[in-house]
């Protein structure tokens, strides 16, 4: 017993001594990992979209660090880290683009455009993969550490096509109904307006519903009053609201104050000089007038010979 005590000490004390190393190696591999800070942030699309655009296939990828290498050389391995592959494993030929205004971003673009690249065409419902390499390096010369992978899936566009299509027609078939719809109903209408102001023949309206020509004047004469009551209200209610709208105008156009008020009130500097001759006021026009129309030969409010006479005698 004392034999197997000893035993499971010195394995304890073996475990005790070994663990803090272990876990240092541990957090030695974790730092030297999170000490680059070199890794993607986002992307457009992101890893597992689906219904991608065939035309002009590219993703926008912002990484944690500058990404403007200077050197060319570095540039053109950049450009070999990124690699873009159908659901067969067939490579497709990639541009890679830096931007100058975000320091982070980088645009791989498919290149399917020249000559010799016209046969790998980018397809649609089609499983795509761009692997972003261990060795991409950032302005500082920090490189990725591990593969990334951004997965996605073009656009089925035979299957957009068809539900385009079918949309269309069902577009076209609800125009067709509502503008039919909207024809019976108007022609319903003239033919209720038509019937209103020519009436109905009692008669034949009886002749036709079986019913008396005493029951068919009487239901007319019940539908035209409705409809000249209709008419009535409806005339009633236009004219409410233009009369309202006629106030609300007038009210917005008449400005009014609560009193009269003078010049100097408004803030106005302007003073007015009587001017006096001899040390008399002098008249107001209108007053000068008057009193020079005194004496003339053509006085107002003159008759007759009264009218030629002057002062001090009658006319020779």
């Amino acid at each position: 017993m004392k034999r197997i005590g000893a035993i499971v000490c010195v394995m304890m004390m073996a475990v005790a001594m070994l663990a803090p190393a272990c876990l240092a190696a541990d957090n030695e591999g974790t730092d030297a990992v999170n000490k680059t800070g070199f890794t993607i942030l986002t992307s457009s699309p992101e890893d597992g979209t689906e219904g991608v655009a065939v035309d002009n296939l590219s993703v926008k990828i912002t990484f944690s660090k500058e990404m403007q290498p200077k050197n060319k050389k570095v540039r053109n391995e950049n450009a070999k880290q990124f690699k873009l592959k159908d659901s067969k494993g067939n490579k497709i030929p990639v541009q890679v683009y830096y931007s100058d205004e975000e320091e982070g971003l980088v645009l791989v673009a498919a290149d399917t455009f020249s000559s010799k690249n016209k046969n790998k065409r980018i397809k649609g419902d089609e499983q795509y993969v761009l692997t972003i390499g261990r060795n991409l390096q950032a302005t500082d010369g920090t490189t990725l550490g591990e593969q990334q992978t951004i997965a996605m899936k073009t656009l089925n566009q035979g299957r957009s096509t068809a539900i385009y299509m079918i949309l269309m027609f069902l577009m076209m078939g609800g125009m067709i109904f509502f503008t039919v719809r909207g024809s019976k109903k108007d022609e319903k209408k003239k033919k209720e307006e038509r019937q209103f102001k020519e009436g109905v023949n009692p008669y034949k309206e009886a002749k036709r519903s079986g019913k008396s020509v005493q029951e068919v004047v009487e239901k007319e004469s019940r539908k035209k009053r409705k409809k000249e009551e209709a008419i009535r209200r409806q005339q009633e209610a236009e004219a409410a609201i233009e009369a309202e709208i006629i106030e609300k105008i007038r009210k917005e156009s008449n400005k009014r104050v609560s009193a009269p008020k003078s010049i100097a009130d408004a803030g106005s500097k302007y003073k007015l000089k009587v001017v006096t001759d001899s040390g008399k006021k002098v008249e107001e026009p209108k007053a000068a007038a008057a009193k020079t129309n005194k004496g003339t030969t053509n006085p107002k409010n003159q008759k007759g010979k009264n009218k030629n006479k002057k002062k001090g005698g009658k006319k020779k």
